[in-house]
């Protein structure tokens, strides 16, 4: 209707419209639009019976089943889709090295940008293909639009950078993953139209690169940050290639290298485990349970051999498959045992080996032994370890893809994963708990020799430790090292080594702190059913772990069927290690 012929009624609506907040303005935009997008939902879903509905944050979403899942696996695939079309559409391409090392990053330029958008509306208008708006941080800052419900909303197109990707559901039709693993696609300008631009001067504090404006001409600038460089000069645009599972993709050479932070060391994992409920470890264990309590100084302390910590809900299985999907880096991954292997395990595995008490244990006269503490002392000596590795306990799991840097800098140096909680002061009493007394016992060592009062704790996550730190321990404390090695049950003279390596590694300079993203879980506690809800809904812990602190003997049927429930739905997918 011609704007003459509006009412005036309908002509104050629209100005009032235009007046309307932003955020305002796409609360509407979005309720029209799931107004429209409800019906076009369901008849996706009645077209594939391979797709299904579920819930986040409160949005109706939709997402494919899948019969496996690694994070690996899923960029991949969100790699794949993408780079298909711009191929199918004769579009030219590259791979960035982009900041999120989960994803993968391929490169337009902009002036391509319409037709790889129209592109990927003919190939997936119909599918359950998502895009979101990816913000300079590489967070999402409008969608994520389903392709299916129509056009996209116009922050989403306008958007330099973009993020491509499905929503993938498990057996239960629980979502495993969704853009976090995504592709983003970045739309470079040319170097002429940047340094031309109205907006030059906001524009070039938002770049890294800092050039004259008269050396813009021939480039490609990002739309956002990279790990290498985001002003491409014509000479650095040297064809290159870089190999994603069995495809190679074209990129620019400095794209290839290696960076001074990354890490290309070998980082093995391992893990000690008991199978409390094996009858002859049990008898063993009550054979030798007399020696605990006839000494001196373990009289009054019968608590420290509790045996809440032996109870086994196959956590190591989904431990071992948390690495599987998340952390593809890791080299071998060894088991340290008294003699036990676990029943779903498949020794013949390969990158997974059992390692018996014996193969490490110095002094064998030492066995058997029944406490961790003794038993840490030992584990640097397990044959072809590597130089670099993470201690990992049974109830610790990874909860999201991961990276070695996250663990060990490039040049070596660890990053020690301290705890805001702390060790106390005083003398140790026969009430304290048994981690507190073994602290202090190696804390006594540090500060007689390096006059340091240590103070905190380690978060219940992957430990990485350096093998010539713990021979070196082993050399300069021989006297603590083998009495705690020899120590049958925990003892109050115990020495936690773990911490005492952690420690020693900062003092002499080969490590660091390091941060993590933990959720801890003492699995007996009032708030751990919705601890471990939020686990499964988020799915965006870096670690996890499920602890069972002091489990009351009427509780454990529940607590258990809560636990195994909890870990078969985050990783419903057998591991290459377990027994087809």
């Amino acid at each position: 209707m011609p704007k003459e012929q509006r009412s005036p009624v309908a002509r104050m609506r629209r100005a009032a419209g235009r007046l309307l907040p932003a955020s305002l303005k796409a609360k509407r935009a979005a309720r029209a639009r799931e107004g429209s997008a409800a019906p076009r939902r369901a008849a996706l879903l009645a077209r594939d019976a391979g797709l299904g509905a579920f819930e986040r944050d409160g949005a109706a979403l939709v997402g494919r089943r899948v019969e496996h899942f690694t994070a690996a696996e899923a960029a991949e695939a969100n790699l794949r889709l993408v780079v298909d079309v711009a191929e199918a559409a004769g579009l030219a391409y590259f791979l960035i090295r982009g900041n999120a090392p989960e994803r993968y990053t391929v490169g337009l330029r902009r002036a391509d940008k319409k037709a790889f958008l129209e592109a990927m509306r003919e190939r997936h208008g119909d599918s359950e293909l998502y895009v979101a708006r990816a913000s300079r941080a590489g967070n999402l800052t409008a969608g994520p639009a389903l392709y299916a419900e129509g056009a996209l909303p116009a922050q989403v197109k306008s958007s330099m950078s973009l993020r491509y990707g499905r929503f993938l559901l498990g057996p239960e039709g629980q979502c495993l993953a969704g853009l976090e693993y995504g592709c983003d696609v970045e739309f470079w300008s040319d170097g002429e139209d940047f340094a031309a631009h109205p907006d030059y001067a906001e524009r070039i504090d938002r770049v890294k690169v800092l050039i004259p404006k008269a050396l813009f001409a021939g480039t490609w600038v990002a739309p956002r940050p990279n790990r290498v460089a985001d002003v491409l000069p014509a000479e650095a645009r040297k064809a290159a290639t870089l190999i994603v599972g069995e495809h190679k993709y074209p990129t620019f050479e400095p794209f290839t290298r290696k960076l001074i932070d990354d890490v290309d060391f070998p980082v093995d994992a391992v893990y000690m485990w008991v199978d409390g409920s094996d009858p002859a470890w049990a008898a063993k264990r009550a054979a030798h349970s007399g020696d605990a309590a006839s000494g001196s100084a373990a009289e009054g302390h019968a608590h420290l051999a509790g045996a809440s910590r032996y109870t086994d809900r196959d956590e190591l299985k989904y431990s071992l498959r948390s690495l599987h999907t998340f952390a593809p880096y890791l080299r071998n991954i060894y088991i340290v045992t008294a003699g036990q292997t676990p029943a779903w395990l498949d020794p013949d595995a390969p990158g997974v080996r059992v390692v018996d008490h014996s193969e490490i244990f110095a002094d064998t006269s030492a066995l058997p032994v029944f406490n961790s503490h003794a038993i840490t002392t030992q584990l640097h000596r397990i044959p072809g370890l590597a130089d670099h590795y993470l201690i990992l306990n049974d109830d610790v799991f990874f909860g999201a893809a991961s990276r070695p840097e996250q663990f060990f800098h490039a040049s070596g140096i660890a990053r020690v994963p301290f705890s805001s909680m702390q060790i106390g002061l005083g003398e140790g009493r026969p009430e304290d708990s048994a981690p507190n007394l073994a602290g202090r016992n190696a804390r006594r060592l540090l500060e007689a020799d390096f006059g340091r009062l240590v103070t905190n704790k380690f978060k219940h996550v992957p430990h990485p430790q350096l093998r010539e730190v713990a021979l070196e321990l082993e050399a300069r404390y021989p006297d603590a090292v083998a009495a705690t090695a020899r120590s049958r049950f925990r003892d109050p003279a115990d020495i936690e080594f773990a911490g005492l390596l952690h420690h020693y590694s900062v003092l002499t300079g080969r490590g660091v702190p390091g941060a993590s993203k933990l959720m801890y879980v003492d699995v007996a506690s009032a708030d751990a059913p919705a601890k471990l809800a939020a686990l499964e809904t988020r799915r965006d812990a870096e670690f996890f772990c499920v602890n069972d602190v002091d489990t009351p003997p009427e509780r454990e049927a529940e607590i258990d069927a809560m636990v195994r429930g909890f870990l078969e739905r985050y990783f419903p997918f057998p591991s290459p290690y377990e027994r087809r």
